[in-house]
């Protein structure tokens, strides 16, 4: 109607719209994303194929010493298809039942034994891991070619001697396990009860009672042994002792803040430090 030789002001009263909607051009409008560190970004996600966006983020500051924001993160792994995809489990249950309260290091531990592939010809290994409840930190591990109580004692030995090397009596420590036969048999009790540790065993079919160490062996699986292809016992052992101090010192937890496990346990050893001066 414009170009027919109307005046706007004619057309825009008759059609009820504002005048200066009829000066409007829609415009092509390009992209204000800044690209400077997408590569980067990409190179990162190969590095760490199960790490989500938020852990890249951190990992880019940590180690690449990049201020990149979570947000380009996140845009970067959808446009390249690079997004963790997330499990989605059937049961759902309450997620307090899985909650320990532990107020300090050396509370509670949890530990459990996982079967992992260690080639065609050792075949299936067995890994205990003994993880602090309060730090998610591993504080003893053992891999072997049989599931004894002999293999589940020398994971909890290492940790009470790295942990705890003036003794466990007075410590008030409890150890949550399931009901392995490895960790109800006599000797493993009898073991617990000289080092003065308090066993506790969750319910049947309860895996949520011990959630700490069963999470923590999905993260090795996911992020270590499906990705490995192991040719013996020795080599399984040396590749999952990497990750294991790589989780420990190098690798963010959301359970104790974005800290590293073994930043976590530093600090609270530093309050404690504190305590006692200050005493």
């Amino acid at each position: 109607m414009v170009t027919e030789g109307y005046t706007a002001t004619l057309v825009a009263m008759t059609l009820a719209i504002s005048r200066s909607s009829l000066y409007y051009r829609k415009k092509p409008r390009g992209s204000r994303a800044d690209r400077q560190y997408d590569e980067q970004i990409v190179v990162a996600c190969g590095e760490k194929p199960a790490y989500g966006y938020r852990r890249v983020a951190w990992w880019l500051r940590r180690k690449e010493n990049l201020s990149v924001n979570r947000k380009r993160v996140l845009r970067v792994m959808r446009e390249r298809g690079l997004l963790v995809r997330s499990r989605r489990l059937r049961a759902r249950r309450k997620k307090e039942w899985g909650r320990v309260e532990a107020a300090g290091p050396n509370q509670i531990w949890q530990s459990d034994m996982t079967k992992i592939w260690a080639g065609p010809a050792v075949g299936w290994a067995y890994l205990v891991c003994v993880i602090d409840c309060c730090t998610r930190e591993i504080v003893g591990w053992n891999l072997s070619q049989r599931c004894r109580t002999e293999d589940a004692l020398a994971a909890v030995e290492q940790a009470v001697l790295g942990r705890l090397p003036e003794g466990s009596r007075e410590a008030n420590l409890t150890l949550t396990t399931d009901n392995g036969t490895q960790f109800t048999s006599s000797r493993f009790l009898e073991t617990l009860g000289r080092l003065g540790i308090t066993h506790r065993r969750t319910a049947y079919h309860h895996p949520e009672g011990n959630s700490y160490i069963e999470r923590f062996h999905r993260s090795l699986k996911e992020e270590e042994v499906w990705t490995a292809e192991y040719r013996s016992l020795e080599e399984a052992r040396a590749s999952i002792a990497r990750w294991i101090e790589e989780y420990n010192h190098d690798r963010p937890h959301r359970g104790v803040r974005n800290r590293t496990p073994h930043e976590a346990f530093l600090a609270f050893a530093g309050v404690l430090k504190n305590e006692a001066l200050t005493v």
